[in-house]
């Protein structure tokens, strides 16, 4: 018997680890919290157990929290002021809210113990610090002093009630009539790196960043609300005053979300496939949604299936999709196994929504979830990924999409307008949001600190996930997609740092790429390449003093007697300031194709022959391998004289053309 047991212990030690169910990560911060949801003042009250490690090689004796809802407190918070001088993506109604429409966090009692002193109150040590801009107003990072330092490797367990009252309708987190979604909610650590903070205030273009650990937290709400969260529900008590506590648990997540809501319908399915662990997919969804089910779990299955082959397989047992309710500003959102979408009735068909929305928020689950860098600092290192990645997805899975537009009415009414007849590959759109916005700051600068909301758009995803696309296609896509999957696996809950990302592409590239990086990063440039000249002329042979002194004659030009061949002369310009090595594709009329190579580093590069046939067309980057570039249509050209020339691009107008007069017999 013991034997037998012996064997199914090592048996089931086997599939588990070969399903990848294990979960191995440096837990830093355990969270045990019993907090109650009141739907009538939309306050949740808890209280909080956080069992803190020092990770650093020095003595701590000061603490770092973020309150983020306090950026909903009053228009005077960093989050608004930001919002004010055109930094956010979020309209002016962020201001026009009823009177309990505001929101906070507010710490009622704080104390500390650990083997070095017994239970102490922190409370009188408390105050609100603004690391970011000093703007003695915002109220979203606190600090507590300790009364004896935490040593290395050190714990600290702190105490804390508060009391928190959602916003209504904000970006996030938010309540919108009986739907709630709770999000940075409860007083949270920051991260100690190298001894030092990491914890900057909640501004209105940047996200999150925490450490890995445990979550422990009892949810209990009225009876008719069905909830949500991260992690599994693990027991559901129900209590004499008519409310339920749920209790939900986690390990190796850095966050912890919730939501709840009566209108709720719920849905199951597995998500199965041979080479990836298995994951129970658990969606909430708006009664009128119905109709999306089916779309709501494709999409999340092929990002678990398409994610998980690539890159790293998603480890936890469960997934929480949840269909956020309408016109609320919690959809499109992400947290630990726990994600956002929605759809709009207006929605045409073609455009792939929900699928598309779907794929992005579930595809955060490994950047985001898994890798964890800071989105603080370095925005593009997830959004970015996950552009570049859920664009993979869904080529993989559903192909093109219809070329659609959203056209804003002068009331904020959002009317999304589709050409069935019109599809793109998803890639495209991408330069469409990058171009207006493409040189106003660079990537590797602080995303709050970028110009506008535009600029932190393009610069979290846009232009990272352009930026992936051209090295794959300048590394080739084997070499990629073995840098990709090596970085994932890597850095699986380790906060990797750009540093990070660009040592591993040296190493699986077999070759230093800091010069392309040092561009793209530190760098404001554009690429753009173009051929502007392309032309062909009778070859002439020698007219003028031919031959040696001794017998030297004049030979003129003969009309009669051209030459059957041709001289031919491309003119390729670098218009931007970005260089990267190009290729250049030449064709002749009589079928000959000639591949050049260009560095791209001075201005331009002309390449001449001399052939029996006359040159067709060039193309620069035939490929389209460099997707960066910032204007396709002058990357080839025929030769001058090609009367075809002009018949493409008179059908490339009358596309356009025919585009705008759709748009105004819609609106007219």
């Amino acid at each position: 018997m013991i034997k037998y047991s012996i064997v199914l212990f090592f048996l089931f030690a086997l599939v588990t680890a070969s399903a990848g169910q294990s979960l191995n990560c440096d837990q830093v911060v355990s969270y045990q919290m019993k907090v109650a949801l009141n739907p009538g003042t939309k306050t949740i009250t808890g209280s909080e157990v956080l069992n803190w490690k020092n990770t650093s090689d020095q003595p701590i004796s000061e603490l770092y929290f973020h309150a983020y809802l306090n950026a909903f407190k009053n228009t005077q918070s960093t989050f608004f002021k930001e919002a004010a001088q055109g930094l956010a993506r979020y309209p002016r109604e962020l201001y026009d809210r009823p009177q309990d429409g505001w929101g906070f966090v507010d710490v009622q009692s704080i104390s500390a113990s650990s083997t070095a002193f017994s239970n102490t109150d922190l409370l009188p040590t408390f105050r609100y610090v603004q690391p970011d801009d000093q703007n003695p107003a915002d109220e979203t990072v606190f600090t507590v002093q300790l009364p004896r330092p935490i040593g290395p490797n050190e714990t600290v367990n702190i105490n804390i009630k508060f009391v928190s009252k959602l916003p209504h309708n904000a970006p996030r987190t938010e309540f919108r009539s009986d739907y709630f979604f709770v999000g940075q909610w409860f007083p949270k650590i920051a991260v100690l790196e190298n001894g030092k903070w990491n914890c900057h205030q909640f501004h209105t273009n940047t996200e999150f960043f925490a450490d890995y650990g445990s979550y422990d937290v009892s949810l209990t709400v009225p009876k008719k609300y069905v909830v949500g969260a991260t992690g599994v529900m693990t027991d559901s008590t129900a209590n004499s005053d008519g409310s339920v506590t749920y209790r939900f648990q986690q390990d190796c997540v850095h966050d912890f979300a919730w939501t709840a809501c009566p209108r709720f319908k719920v849905a199951k399915r597995m998500f199965e496939h041979p080479e990836l662990p298995p994951v129970q997919m658990r969606l909430l969804y708006q009664p009128e949604h119905q109709k999306y089910v089916n779309a709501f779990f494709d999409a999340t299955a092929n990002t678990l299936k398409h994610y998980g082959l690539w890159y790293v397989p998603y480890p936890y047992k469960q997934i929480t999709i949840v269909d956020a309710a309408w016109r609320s500003k919690s959809g499109g959102m992400e947290y630990p196994t726990l994600f956002t979408t929605e759809v709009d009735w207006l929605t045409p068909d073609g455009t792939q929504d929900p699928h598309a929305l779907t794929v992005h928020e579930a595809g955060h689950q490994f950047w985001y979830g898994l890798i964890g860098n800071n989105e603080f600092e370095d925005a593009w290192m997830d959004e970015g990924f996950n552009s570049y990645s859920d664009t993979r997805c869904e080529n993989a899975a559903y192909g093109s999409r219809a070329y659609y537009k959203t056209y804003l009415s002068r009331e904020g009414f959002q009317i999304p307008l589709a050409f069935p007849g019109v599809r793109i590959e998803h890639r495209t759109r991408r330069l469409e949001n990058y171009r207006p916005h493409a040189a106003k700051d660079a990537m590797g600068r602080l995303p709050f600190a970028m110009m506008d909301g535009g600029s932190y758009g393009c610069n979290a995803y846009e232009k990272p996930a352009l930026m992936l696309w051209t090295l794959e296609g300048y590394l080739g896509d084997e070499v990629f997609g073995r840098i990709m999957k090596t970085y994932a696996s890597r850095y699986v809950f380790k906060h990797p740092k750009p540093k990070d990302f660009v040592n591993v592409v040296n190493e699986i590239a077999g070759q230093p790429m800091d010069w392309f990086f040092e561009q793209m990063l530190n760098g404001t440039g554009i690429l753009d390449y173009a051929v502007t000249e392309v032309s062909s002329r009778p070859f002439v042979e020698a007219v003028g003093l031919v031959g040696k002194e001794s017998n030297r004659q004049y030979q003129a030009y003969d009309e009669k007697k051209k030459s059957n061949r041709f001289e031919s002369d491309v003119l390729v310009r670098r218009f931007g300031e970005v260089r990267i090595p190009v290729e250049v594709r030449v064709q002749f009329e009589d079928g000959e194709i000639i591949n050049e190579k260009w560095d791209g580093r001075d201005l331009w590069k002309r390449f001449s022959y001399l052939r029996s046939s006359q040159v067709r067309r060039a193309d620069v980057d035939p490929e389209r391998k460099l997707i960066l570039d910032l204007n396709y249509s002058n990357n080839s050209r025929y030769r001058e004289s090609d009367s075809g020339a002009a018949i493409r691009w008179a059908s490339k107008w009358m596309y356009w053309l025919q585009h705008f007069l759709e748009t105004v017999a819609f609106f007219s």
